[in-house]
């Protein structure tokens, strides 16, 4: 599954409002640079993890511990209402899918488009650069891949850009060769 369509919508929407206001105030990269922060500090302790995941906790732990960090961090005051407002309205939760989707709102933006790329081996890096070139010269756009390996689509590759997808994966030519011959007896 993309990164985008694993966002919750409502993740997308504290996201685009958070990005909306950091657009207002000219603050849009300091304020990614902030969350890329917060979500890296999330993703190293799993006590904040916990913390942040579970509804056993109280808003008022959540907010204490979360005061800690952004005395310990140079913060923005936009990102900290954010995080207070996911704490209040007990979505914090979703935080880091709202940092997730801020990212693609940020790169949306500049004109960068997310292209997911499963393959069944890992890809070596001249191998990732043409597919970046020729995705480049079918969009017209800068494309980032994320590349994922799935051994079962057994070779070929599958490309997911937004709702569009290229799969030129064995498996799926193997599965559409089943049909056909099931369609001739």
């Amino acid at each position: 599954m993309s990164k985008e369509t694993s966002i919750p919508e409502v993740a997308k929407r504290y996201a685009k409002a958070t990005f909306d206001l950091a657009e207002a105030e000219n603050l849009s990269e300091a304020v990614l640079k902030d969350l890329t922060i917060l979500k890296k500090i999330i993703i190293d302790n799993a006590e904040l993890n916990r913390l942040i995941s579970s509804p056993t906790f109280t808003s008022t732990d959540q907010l204490n511990v979360m005061n800690e960090i952004f005395k310990k961090q140079d913060i923005s005051v936009l990102v900290k209402n954010l995080v207070n407002v996911l704490i209040r309205n007990r979505r914090i939760n979703l935080l880091v899918s709202v940092i997730n989707a801020y990212d693609l709102i940020m790169k949306s933006n500049s004109g960068e488009i997310i292209a997911e790329v499963i393959t069944a081996a890992e890809l070596k890096d001249d191998q990732k650069q043409e597919i970046v070139s020729n995705l480049k010269k079918l969009t017209g756009k800068e494309i980032q891949i994320q590349s994922k390996v799935q051994p079962e689509i057994i070779a070929g590759i599958k490309v997911k850009i937004g709702s569009q997808m290229i799969d030129a994966s064995v498996s799926t030519k193997l599965n559409n060769l089943k049909i056909l011959m099931k369609g001739a007896n």
